[in-house]
């Protein structure tokens, strides 16, 4: 295995390190008037890798909301839930999945307990891609993806003493 171009052979799998000798090289030399002879790739001697490994290396991104869709208030009434104590996210998880905007009243409960709720409730709008304002002194709007609150739904709101910004009118 003295040439290049039996190193070559070898290299590329075309044919076996014991199969090239000094005296075989010329045979796989080609003439002009004798193209070069096609030499069969053995088997078992090359692994691809699998098609998908290529494409699966790079994370793929969407955008949840498509720029096309605009956010209108939706004429739904909002649940006021008065939380007493952890317990009671579940409540509100349920009510965020069917899509009905909740006012979370947190005024009589202890700061610990806020704060777990309120941890709970901004991993739950970020899953499914909803919005969470603070609406008043312990008072926190919780609303599902393209949802907003009427002016209405917040003059009913702000009646009842659960909406205390002035952006009502």
């Amino acid at each position: 295995m003295s040439s290049l171009f039996s190193k070559a052979l070898v290299y590329l799998g075309l044919v076996d390190e014991d199969q090239v000798d000094e005296g075989q090289v010329d045979q796989y030399v080609a003439t002009p008037d004798q193209p070069a002879p096609v030499v069969a790739e053995p088997q078992g001697r090359r692994v691809e890798p699998p098609p998908t490994a290529r494409t699966a290396t790079r994370p793929q991104f969407h955008d949840p909301a498509p720029p096309t869709v605009d956010v209108r208030p939706v004429e739904v009434q909002s649940d006021i839930l008065v939380v007493e104590e952890f317990t009671d996210a579940r409540m509100l998880a349920d009510r965020v999945r069917e899509r009905v905007p909740v006012i979370l009243d947190m005024r009589h409960i202890d700061a610990d307990t806020t704060r777990r709720v309120i941890d709970f409730a901004s991993g739950l709008i970020y899953a499914l891609d909803g919005s969470m304002r603070k609406v008043g002194d312990g008072l926190i709007a919780v609303l599902p993806s393209r949802v907003t609150l009427s002016r209405d739904e917040k003059r009913r709101l702000a009646g009842l003493g659960a909406y205390e910004l002035d952006d009502v009118d």
